[in-house]
């Protein structure tokens, strides 16, 4: 049933209509059919090159979109994903409703060419493969024909692996007890049976492998009367048939267990399940006096993830552009506010950097939910409001993390304390970097350089760089926290050195100022200008001086505390400091430092405190981190001096 009709048979008679202030629905699908109201939104198709990446995003993959038998008894004939899709609405002002497919339309999965074009465009936006959400009832295949067409056609040839749906399938798409189309019956014959089945795929020349073994799904191992023993079994079983070692994953969709516990090699995220969320369904007015569904922030998503613990086993990090199921649960939806392919990528860098960082070269894998969960709202897909601006988005943080580009800076981190005095740059606007040589060249003694460059920089300039200052350590840290999160990580590295001073300076542009670029020449020569300065500025630092700054850029605690004073009390509570009345703190953060200053903010501040900003000119961990420099000194019994 097409949504309008829809709209006058059921959903007027409920209540659902929109506000009159509202934009009116007819003109609302108009809009997005014409895609006019969209049009800042939406990007366009580009081919992009192969990203030379260890990173491998694999996206879940859902085959519900072709007629099956199950689906013709349970929901009627020619029921697809596609049925709820088309006829969903939006509950509130601003709720994107319905989802409409872009390039490939409403497809059936049963055409070949549609499988071929979903590869395609995976392969040219960077994701390494899929893996398909497999449905398996005691000894019965249920929407396996997607699948087996690529088995039957080797020349699609895009890596995959498979996710074993093994719970109840209900038409309340939950899985539960309730309203049951197939029941899931697990037994040890089934469990052998199950690895016979799948044989086939596992030995795939395609399937995806970690360390030689081929990598198998399991969505709710927990299902099992005995997990144990099915694992047991199926490691076995698995020799004795040709397929070797499993690499057995369970997903955290509902509980986080110790993968180790049911003798599984890891665990991976199923966002946004399991994920503590913030609740703004209060926020607001739905259309209708009888809705029921709860509305989500998607930053508490991003923000959670970038406070995880790594736990004590391997864990696959996991993704989400979006949610909200009102397709499925018509009035009663889960949905996420503050989704856009922004807000994704911030998201999608943290966790890159993350698993570039955690995991061996077969273990970095992200699990993207999902390349086309069409009624959850959760796709990569391309859509009318956005085009690919999701797989753009995908494919600009992929070539942040080229494996040529990595290779060049790590040649370079090779840590031989070789001055007394360090440098810390941090290059964020790399086309600043001739104007900060000039700058270094006012040293008339031997300086150790470490720079952590912005990671959308290239090769040739990071060459450039390297032919400058042969010498210099240069990184790529997440750019969380402005600078000051690079700084730290770089002072975890250089403390142990015992540098006598360390002077740190960054490109600023402050664009939310008419005199950013004044300011950060002011900054930088005032503090390294003339050969003079640097020297004036080392020799404070040998006394009771804790910090040097260009003068005119200490400032009161007191007057100028703005929206920071939770943060800095958080942060005097952790590292046992009492905050005085008053006291001056360095703004700009530039400045030359005794190493010892920062011991505290190494000590007691952690990534998970930088959460990811959107230009807060105030209120922010930089911000705070301003001020708890400057308490630092004064706890540290030294002076800040300006020159």
């Amino acid at each position: 049933e097409e949504p309008l009709t829809h709209y006058f048979r059921i959903g007027k008679s409920l209540g659902n209509k929109p506000k009159k202030e509202s934009q009116n629905y007819f003109d609302y699908l108009n809009d997005q059919n014409l895609n006019v109201n969209y049009k800042k939104d939406y990007v366009d198709f580009k081919t992009h090159a192969p990203v030379a990446t260890d990173l491998k995003l694999i996206a879940f993959y859902l085959p519900q979109f072709h007629p099956v038998d199950v689906n013709d008894k349970a929901w009627g004939k020619g029921f697809t994903e596609w049925t709820n899709v088309s006829k969903a609405i939006p509950q509130f002002d601003g709720h994107y409703q319905p989802r409409l497919p872009g390039e490939l339309g409403y497809y059936d999965l049963r055409l070949i060419d549609i499988q071929k074009r979903q590869i395609e465009l995976a392969k040219n936006y960077g994701l390494h493969g899929f893996c398909y959400h497999y449905y398996w009832f005691d000894g019965k295949k249920v929407m396996d024909k997607p699948l087996q067409q690529i088995l039957d056609n080797p020349e699609l040839n895009f890596p995959f692996c498979i996710n074993w749906a093994n719970e109840n399938w209900t038409k309340r798409w939950d899985g539960l007890e309730n309203d049951v189309i197939l029941k899931q019956k697990h037994s040890k014959e089934d469990d052998i049976a199950f690895l016979e089945g799948i044989k086939p795929i596992l030995l795939d020349k395609r399937y995806i492998k970690i360390n030689g073994k081929p990598l198998l799904m399991v969505y709710r191992p927990q299902l099992f009367p005995d997990i144990k023993a099915t694992v047991k079994r199926w490691r076995e079983h698995a020799k004795k048939i040709g397929m070797g070692e499993l690499y057995l994953v369970l997903t955290h969709a509902f509980d986080p267990v110790d993968p180790k516990e049911m003798g599984f090699d890891a665990a991976c995220e199923f966002a946004p399940n399991s994920f503590p969320v913030k609740d703004i369904t209060n926020s607001i007015d739905p259309y209708s006096v009888n809705y029921e569904g709860k509305l989500f922030d998607y930053k508490s998503l991003t923000n959670y993830s970038i406070s995880y613990k790594e736990p004590a086993y391997t864990k696959f990090r996991g993704i989400c552009p979006s949610w909200d199921n009102e397709a499925r649960k018509p009035g009663k939806a889960t949905a996420f506010y503050n989704t856009s392919p922004q807000n994704y990528m911030h998201w999608l860098e943290h966790l890159c950097y993350y698993t570039q960082e955690k995991r061996s070269t077969d273990e970095k894998i992200i699990f993207i939910n999902a390349w086309n969960e069409w009624a959850e709202g959760v796709y990569l897909e391309p859509d009318r409001k956005y085009g690919y601006a999701y797989l753009e988005a995908t494919h600009t943080i992929l070539k942040k993390f080229d494996a040529p580009k990595l290779k060049a800076l790590k040649e370079t981190q090779v840590i031989n304390k070789t001055a007394d005095i360090a440098v810390v740059l941090h290059l964020f606007y790399v086309d600043l970097w001739e104007e900060m040589k000039k700058e270094l060249k006012n040293f008339n003694k031997p300086i150790d350089l470490y720079i952590n460059i912005n990671n959308n920089a290239t090769i040739k300039e990071i060459e450039k760089i390297k032919k400058d200052y042969p010498k210099a350590k240069i990184y790529s840290f997440e750019n969380r926290g402005r600078d000051i999160l690079p700084f730290l990580k770089i002072l975890k590295i250089i403390l142990p050195l015992n540098y006598s001073a360390i002077c740190k300076i960054h490109t600023k542009k402050s664009p939310h100022r008419d005199d950013g670029n004044e300011w950060r020449n002011s900054l930088i020569k005032g503090l390294i200008g003339t050969p003079e300065r640097i020297n004036q500025s080392i020799k404070l630092l040998e006394k009771d001086t804790g910090i040097v700054v260009s003068k005119g850029n200490l400032y009161s605690y007191k007057m100028w505390i703005g929206s920071n004073a939770e943060l800095v009390e958080d942060f005097a509570k952790k590292a046992n400091i009492q905050i005085p009345d008053d006291f001056m703190f360095p703004a700009g953060a530039m400045f030359w430092i005794k190493p010892k200053v920062f011991q505290k903010i190494v000590d007691h501040m952690d990534e998970k405190d930088f959460f990811v900003e959107e230009g807060h000119l105030d209120g922010t961990i930089a911000h705070a981190c301003e001020r708890i420099v400057g308490l630092l000194c004064i706890e540290s019994n030294l002076k800040i001096e300006e020159i």
